[in-house]
């Protein structure tokens, strides 16, 4: 009696652990899909979730601390809208445009400590217009011009001292 006590216990362990062990793998299976999902795939100019549909809508990006990295908007899998990055601290490094995935309008860029270090232009891409770059300190280094990527005007470069120290006219 006590052996037979014994196999019954021995396959009911067996029933059971074969359901676990099914049931892992079901698991596994479908959080690896799920993980497999969060990250996008950029082919031909378009981003793809793994199981090659284009994305649309919003999207953020993690840290692995779970801060905010970036978060955009896409259309047909292109970049769409105001796009904004951040640092791994959470702090602001770059807002923009993206216009049919290119960079336009208006690019701002900050320093880890919140001071503005660039302010630049775009027109699908192309530079465009002024764009002016400071130091860390928030003092105006570079002054510089674009039309259609090529550049123009006066470009104007300043000292720590906010000294102008160069002028070259293109």
């Amino acid at each position: 009696m006590l052996i037979y006590s014994y196999i019954c216990i021995i396959i009911k362990v067996r029933s059971v652990m074969k359901k676990v062990i099914v049931l892992g793998l079901v698991c596994l299976f479908f959080g690896a899909t799920l993980i497999a999902q969060e990250s996008l795939v950029l082919e031909n100019g378009q981003y793809y979730t793994a199981n090659k549909e284009l994305v649309k809508g919003d999207y953020t990006i993690r840290y692995e601390n779970g801060n905010k990295e970036a978060s955009y908007t896409l259309e047909n899998g292109v970049l769409n809208g105001q796009a904004v990055f951040y640092y791994n601290s959470g702090a602001k490094k770059e807002v923009g445009e993206y216009r049919n995935g290119e960079k336009h309008g208006k690019w701002i860029k900050w320093n880890e400590s919140g001071n503005k270090v660039t302010e630049a232009n775009y027109y699908l891409g192309d530079k465009e217009g002024e764009w002016t770059i400071w130091d860390a300190e928030g003092n105006k280094r570079y002054e510089m011009f674009y039309d259609k990527g090529e550049k123009v005007g006066t470009w104007k470069m300043w000292n720590e001292e906010q000294e102008l120290v160069s002028e070259r006219e293109y």
